[in-house]
């Protein structure tokens, strides 16, 4: 199977996120990075309009795991604008995850690794749009007329209803009728629907 991975690839609820398959064997995965490795000794990766990433990988004897891709270069965080210095525990390194299950991918999830100023846009993190042209540092408010979003509080993110597709969608942790302009900070696509 050959796929195109990409920054910027639409979000398909239960389908797909960066271009990645759910349900994709490991072994077609790994075959399909290859030609995203810019270091390999140094686990450093670079795919279509993406930032330079560290990756790490981890596997049970069962095939459950995944991978974690971080970005290299921790000043695209911004972390000057909240932080002191730049490993402060705030500081957000994750930008994607790709989650397995008995050696296939089960779900694929993004990160706002950005600090962004109230009011701006992320211009690193990962830039693929939803159907409706929502993604991350976009208002959780803003799915609300397309899909019923029901908070989970014990994991502290949304599900969108099943006829939207599978897809959680993190804010800030907390209801919208707690906090309604609470912006988007991750999206993991999933198969099925909540």
């Amino acid at each position: 199977m050959t796929i195109s991975i990409s920054w910027s690839a639409p979000i398909l609820p239960s389908i797909s996120l960066a271009g990645i398959p759910l349900g994709m064997h490991v072994e077609d995965f790994e075959r399909a990075i290859k030609q995203y490795v810019i270091d390999d000794k140094a686990g450093l990766y670079k795919f279509t309009d993406s930032p330079v990433l560290l990756m790490m990988k981890s596997f049970d004897s069962d095939g459950c795991g995944g991978y974690g891709f971080f970005v290299h270069d921790v000043d695209l965080t911004n972390w000057q604008l909240y932080y002191d210095r730049p490993d402060h525990p705030g500081v957000e390194t994750r930008a994607l995850h790709v989650l397995v299950r008995e050696w296939k991918i089960y779900a694929i999830k993004t990160w706002l690794y950005e600090s962004v100023a109230q009011g701006y846009k992320p211009v690193s993190s990962y830039q693929g749009k939803l159907p409706e042209g929502i993604g991350l540092g976009d208002l959780v408010r803003d799915l609300s007329p397309y899909t019923e979003l029901e908070f989970d509080s014990s994991e502290e993110w949304f599900y969108t209803d099943e006829k939207y597709g599978g897809l959680e969608v993190c804010g800030y942790g907390s209801d919208l009728s707690d906090d309604p302009d609470q912006i988007i900070t991750s999206l993991t696509v999933i198969a099925g629907g909540s």
